[in-house]
């Protein structure tokens, strides 16, 4: 089993961004990949799991992932989005306390942080079953 992760990183003192792509197939990957992401720098990675279906994109037809999973880390807590043809957008039912984090592509609602090492557990259940994280709750993400 492995998983594809890519994300955006903000270069210093540049106009420009650079980006990040990675496959993950083992734990240790998973650990590593959850230290990027907690760079300052990082922005959220989209991640497609190499073990589930391809179907046709809406605009052209190609074949692309049949989920999206997103995972960021910011203000000290891990933030997760989830699609796929069984679930609606869902993010985590997290910690009261975590604010909103608005990254250069996503939101996440206040109140969707949970703690990087369930961040972590959840990704490692992910890259095993290619299913949606069971390690934490879900409740639909706001429109």
């Amino acid at each position: 089993m492995r998983f594809t992760a890519g994300w955006t990183v903000h270069l210093p003192d540049s106009h420009r961004d650079g980006g990040e792509v990675r496959t993950i197939a083992t734990a240790a990957d998973v650990d590593a990949l959850v230290v990027e992401l907690g760079k300052d720098a990082s922005e959220v990675a989209w991640i497609h799991h190499a073990d589930r279906p391809l179907i046709p994109a809406p605009f052209t037809g190609e074949p692309g992932p049949d989920h999206i999973l997103n995972a960021g880390i910011a203000y000290g807590y891990g933030y997760l989005g989830y699609l796929d043809p069984d679930h609606d957008f869902h993010h985590p039912v997290g910690d009261p306390a975590s604010p909103v984090y608005h990254s250069d592509s996503e939101e996440f609602d206040a109140g969707s942080g949970i703690p990087v090492e369930t961040l972590t557990s959840a990704l490692k259940e992910f890259l095993a079953t290619a299913q949606r994280p069971t390690c934490v709750d879900w409740t639909p993400a706001s429109p």
